[in-house]
Order: structure tokens, then sequence, then C-alpha cells
């Protein structure tokens, strides 16, 4: 019955009560008398303090008032994104806005998926991710990249005058008309501050899983495992594999009318408006479990979790999967089958991970022969039958599941691979490059 608002500002909640009707209270600052008469007369039980530190406290409240967190968390969503039309920049603005318009309208020409800016000694560097490669581009003059990441820092609502410590925001605006969503973190590097931007071009969410570049018959088999409405769906692999993209090009293909479906990313990559997307907020004690806790009173169909990370997120995850839910996510492992491994190592039961999983996918990106911006994906498909969900129910190591998939002709990632680049379609070198952590 207390107002959330006064709990946060006083930094204090009731814990619990024993059986001699004594609360527990969880203060920030048990010192505060004031703040813990108030909640004895509000409670009408005497009360004992107990501290706990901030971060607790944001944590304790998120889990306690999950609406309220989920309300607080797309105010400070909304506030860190600056909203800015480039194309209207004036020539005679300064020469920070001008080499960042520049440098995003070559970035954006080229293809680039992300833009490295660098203190050097005494110079500054300047680098463009494409397809999959760093490639070196003009810098800015070396005493004009404090000033643009200090403006870009501005554009994203950071600190400017933090410099010591790493911080990270978004940025959405226009590029040659186009709009364009921003991902900027920040780091303190031994010659001064540096910035990396990860572009994130909004309609690029809208991919259809033809266009990712998978063989057709994974993209058929893949197609067969959605159709299915309950159940887990995992993709897996490195950072910068086409986890995430590969995921929202499956949303595409699921929605219809009639279908709720929500994504609880850190961060939300693409913005779709046909959906509802939560960003997980650390810094107010929005994780992933507290949005999962919330989310499956909301009626959803489909679910969306950009990463498996801990125990906690994988349990709920596989009960959001059991209770009827058709649950896709990522996990960093370098195959498919990995993904059994790493869930039960993380606390998940093998008959309880039996009992919902549906397919595992690992994949890679790997750039074509004749160069350019577009990457191609390889990949291999683990879809569970009968016969393997009873291997893993029964806690079977990977090598008895691993024999049941060549007794079924299963196609490695390996496999895929090797078949494509005798087809023509990739270079061995290409293939190594990617694959060289298996």
């Amino acid at each position: 019955m207390i107002d959330v608002r006064l709990l946060e500002r006083a930094q204090v909640m009731s814990l619990d009560r024993d059986d001699h009707g004594v609360e527990t209270l969880a203060m920030v600052d048990p010192s505060d008398d004031f703040a813990a008469d108030a909640m004895r007369l509000w409670l009408g039980v005497p009360v004992v303090r107990q501290q706990v530190s901030e971060a607790q406290f944001r944590q304790l409240l998120a889990e306690r008032y999950p609406d309220e967190a989920l309300q607080r968390a797309d105010t400070a969503s909304t506030a860190q994104v600056a909203e800015l039309d480039a194309d209207t920049v004036d020539e005679g603005d300064a020469p920070a806005i001008r080499f960042i318009r520049s440098a995003l309208s070559e970035a954006r020409e080229r293809g680039a998926s992300d833009i490295h800016l660098t203190a050097g000694p005494g110079r500054a560097e300047m680098n463009f991710r494409i397809g999959g490669d760093l490639v070196a581009m003009p810098p800015p003059p070396y005493e004009l990249l404090p000033n643009i990441i200090s403006r870009l820092k501005v554009l994203a609502n950071l600190d400017i005058s933090e410099r010591r410590l790493p911080q990270d925001g978004r940025i959405r605006l226009k590029v040659n008309g186009a709009p364009l969503d921003i991902r900027i973190a920040t780091m303190p590097h031994v010659h001064g501050e540096g910035a990396v931007l990860r572009l994130l071009g909004r309609e690029l969410s809208m991919s259809s899983l033809n266009d990712l570049g998978f063989s057709s018959g994974l993209v058929e088999r893949l197609r067969k495992l959605l159709a299915r409405h309950d159940g887990l769906f995992l993709v897996t692999g490195p950072t910068g594999s086409g986890k995430t993209t590969t995921l929202h090009a499956a949303l595409h293909e699921l929605m219809r009318p009639g279908i709720n479906i929500v994504t609880v990313e850190d961060p939300v990559e693409y913005r779709i408006d046909a959906i509802k997307q939560v960003q997980v907020e650390e810094k107010i004690g929005l994780t992933f479990p507290v949005v999962l806790r919330s989310l499956l009173r909301q009626d959803p169909d489909v679910i969306l979790l950009g990463e498996i990370r801990d125990g906690e997120t994988a349990r709920i995850a596989i009960q959001a999967a059991l209770t009827g839910h058709l649950v896709l996510a990522t996990l960093h492992t370098n195959s498919a089958l990995g993904a059994v491994s790493r869930l039960i190592d993380m606390g998940v039961e093998p008959f309880m991970l039996g009992a919902v999983l549906r397919g595992a996918m690992a994949q890679r990106l790997v750039r074509r022969p004749e160069g350019g911006a577009a990457r191609v994906s390889i990949g291999e498909l683990v879809a569970f039958d009968e016969v393997l969900t009873a291997l893993v129910a029964r806690g079977d190591a990977a090598a008895a599941i691993a024999d049941r998939l060549v007794a079924q002709g299963h196609e490695s990632i390996h496999a895929d691979a090797s078949r494509r680049v005798a087809a023509g379609e990739l270079t061995e070198a290409d293939v190594a490059a990617v694959l060289h952590d298996d």
C-alpha cells in the first residue's frame, strides 16, 4: 500500500516479518530514524533495521515491484536516446560535428558495422569494420579527437566530464535521410579516450531467414522448428557471429495478427514497432530475471531473450517454455550441442531441459569471395527429436548425443562450410578465419 516512489526516495523497504510480528527493514542508511519510524507507523508493528548496499536495494525494489521497474526502465531508455537529424547540421558548425557526420555517412556507404576511434601516441586512428575485417580509414586530427568524443557523449546523454571510466549509451539520428541507431561505448586508453560506435540500421531487423545466407536446407528445417508454438530454441556462437540478426529474422517469420511477441534484450539493437521490446537496465535493478518474472504475467506467445547469462535466467526461460511459450534465446557456445552442456552447468536439471528443448543452432559469419560488406551465414542445426530429448533428459554425455546425430546423417557446421567451399561459394581461408576457435 506504500507508494514505491517514497520507498525509493527514502531507500527503505520491508523484507520479512518474524513469528513475533517484528518487521525487518532493508535500509541503505540504517541511521535514518525518520524513515524507520515512518515505516513502523505505516506497518503498525515493531521494526529492526538491516543495512544493504544501494545496488542490493535497487535489486530488491525491482524484484518486489517489477511493473514499476519496467516503467522506470522505459523512461531511462527513452532519455538515453538523443534525436538529431544529421542532414540539418550547418556547415558552419564545429569541426567535430562535421567530422562525425562525414564518418557516419562514409561508414553507411561502405556497409561498415562499427567505427573504432582510438588515440595513439601523438596521433588519432579510425577503423571501420567491414565484412568482419578492420579497415584503416583517414583519421581526424589528433587534437580534434577529444572534441569528437565529447560531442558523441553529448548526443548519447553521457557524462562528458568523466574520462577515467568506460561509459555506454545510444544515439538515434538520420544519415543521408536513413534512420540509424548507434550504440556507443567509450574507453580510457593509455594515450587518451577512445570510442567504438556500433551502427544498427533499424531496417536490418526485418531481414527474412532467406536473406542471411544460410543453406536452403537449413532454413527449411529451421522453419519447421519455428512452426512449433512452444519450447526452447537456442542460437549459439561467439560475439559477432550474427545470432541477434538471426533471431530477429525468426521473429519476422513469426509475426502475424493475434501473436503477442515480447523481446528482452541488453541492449535492444533493432527497434521493431510491431512487437513489444524491453531493454534490461542493470543500473536500476531491471535484470533479465526481474523482467522475465513480470513478463510471464503479461500473456506472451513468443519470448525472445537477448542472451541467457546465468542460472536464474536459464531456469525462468525453461519455466516459460514449459508453460506453453515459445522461447528464443542466444547462448555463447561454439557448437549447437555445447548449449546443452552450458545450460546444465548453469544448474538446469537435465530432465527439465529435455522436456522443452526443441532445437539448437550454431552459426558463424563468413566473408564472400568477391568481397563487399555482406557476409553469409554457415551453421549447423540440431532438431531434438524424441530420442535426442530422452538422451538429454537422462543427462547422457554429449558424446552419446553426437553419436546419435552421426547416425542420423547430421551435417556439422564444418561439413556445411566444406560443402560450400567445394561449390565455390566460400574460400577455405575465409572459413578458417571464423572456425579457428573450434
